[in-house]
């Protein structure tokens, strides 16, 4: 494998494409993704950027979503460590953690920390409950379990990218797709960034985990940019299963059901033991000064 130099990857998508439908899918309304395109994984992502009610922005740099990082190479690892990175925390299930290491769990130079979100046993009536491998009928009850019944490690999260000097943070699961997504609603929410810009960063993950199937499909990395998914009728279907993974639905229904039930995503928080100091010095870390962001 070629030591490939890392680099933060901005795509921006036309409309040329035949299928229209995709294709503005992939366009994200024209606006940049945050992807760090390093090998080892597909899907880390810079959450900064995000404009908020208020006129605010979220910081970039300063929270990564991502998914498992076992098979990041010591090149990719420096590469993630470049970016400033002080804390890494790891969403995963026990059975995932001890087959497929942390690269960075016994790290001098990060923060560790494992918060088991979605707990080992079953949250929901499925032959399968682990959140990344459910197939593309997965009910958004899942995510609504997730959000319900383990408040309390939702809450451990937050608490731990609240505390001085967290960030920059990086929090992952298998595919930074479900549990990361939930996550990211959160802390997006918080920050006070509208619901369609927080659903259209769940749904993102399609445009880089398509890659992982033909990876697996090769027995190899190929090393495929996100933006070939269009390169050919196998990539289109790996994209398409992909994005039958994230549908902009069960986002939709996870937000709708944080502000019924709990009344947002603060309250929410404040309910799973996130203290008001705690949510106040998340949001004066994760956002630009008005002025900074309204130069943008």
């Amino acid at each position: 494998m070629l030591n490939i130099a890392p680099v933060r990857v901005y795509h921006w998508y036309t409309t040329t494409s035949h299928l229209a439908t995709l294709q503005a899918d992939m366009s994200d309304d024209n606006q940049p993704t945050r992807s760090i395109d390093i090998e080892g994984a597909y899907n880390i992502r810079d959450i900064g950027g995000y404009p908020t009610a208020d006129g605010r922005a979220v910081r970039h740099g300063a929270l990564f979503r991502s998914d498992n990082l076992h098979d990041l190479p010591p090149h990719s690892q420096r590469a993630l460590l470049a970016e400033g990175l002080r804390t890494v925390i790891d969403l995963r299930r026990t059975d995932s953690v001890v087959e497929d290491p942390n690269v960075f769990a016994e790290s001098g130079e990060v923060a560790y920390h494992r918060v088991n979100l979605m707990g080992d046993d079953p949250l929901v009536d499925a032959e399968d409950a682990s959140v990344s491998s459910l197939g593309p009928d997965r009910p958004p009850e899942i995510y609504t379990a997730i959000l319900d019944r383990r408040q309390q490690w939702m809450g451990e999260v937050v608490k731990i990218l609240a505390a001085p000097n967290a960030l920059p943070a990086l929090y992952h699961c298998n595919s930074g797709r479900d549990r990361a997504g939930l996550v990211t609603m959160l802390l997006l929410g918080v920050a006070g960034v509208p619901r369609d810009a927080i659903i259209r960063d769940y749904t993102l993950s399609a445009r880089y985990l398509w890659r992982r199937i033909l990876d697996r499909e090769a027995g190899r990395m190929l090393r495929l940019s996100p933006g070939a998914w269009d390169a050919s009728d196998d990539t289109r279907a790996a994209y398409l299963k992909e994005r039958d993974l994230c549908p902009p639905q069960a986002m939709r229904a996870s937000i709708e059901h944080v502000r019924q039930v709990y009344g947002g995503p603060r309250a929410y928080l404040s309910a799973a033991g996130v203290t008001e100091a705690e949510l106040h010095r998340l949001r004066a870390a994760i956002l630009e000064e008005a002025d900074t962001a309204s130069a943008r």
